[in-house]
């Protein structure tokens, strides 16, 4: 005889059901589990992208400058969109088109926000060429999450060491 293969629409009702119920209490701890991966991806890629501009002003004995960037090739304001690092030839914490550019790192963050706070409110770090250290530039890097579990401040000392520590609220 025939016989019917296939799902009944009360079954395929109770799945949705099932699914959409799943769903609803997945998302929450799906945005925490991403906002503590970008937290702990941003500890890694800062420490990695100032320890290595400290040792490219003493490698090459000149000021190398690191400044946030919109377009991976000037300074800007918005840590968020990208970070560039270059050898300040001039000293104006600014790149121009003839200072070599050593490294272009895009970032957009999508679970918060990152700036700095420098001492000189001066919105850039420099690494002496004599010493590599950030005479004048020290400060700290402030990530603001989205979930207040991972808000991070990154302390960058007048030694240059880099120090993270959580913070309560931004």
């Amino acid at each position: 005889m025939f016989k019917n293969l296939g799902f009944t629409i009360s079954e395929l009702i109770t799945c949705v059901a099932i699914l959409a119920i799943l769903v609803t209490f997945s998302i929450p701890h799906f945005n925490d589990l991403m906002s503590s991966n970008e937290a702990k991806k941003l500890r890694k890629t800062i420490t990695i992208h100032i320890q290595k501009s400290k040792s490219d002003a003493q490698i090459y004995q000149k000021n190398v400058t690191v400044c946030a960037s919109p377009d991976l090739q000037t300074c800007g304001n918005n840590w968020n969109q990208g970070i560039i690092s270059f050898i300040d030839t001039n000293n104006n914490r600014q790149r121009d088109p003839s200072e070599t550019l050593l490294y272009a790192l895009p970032l957009n963050y999508k679970h918060g926000k990152l700036e700095w706070r420098g001492t000189l409110r001066i919105n850039s770090v420099t690494f002496q060429g004599d010493t590599g250290l950030p005479r004048g530039s020290n400060g700290s890097f402030f990530y603001c999450s989205n979930s207040p579990k991972y808000h991070t401040r990154i302390k960058l000392s007048q030694m240059g060491h880099l120090t993270s520590e959580p913070l309560v609220t931004c």
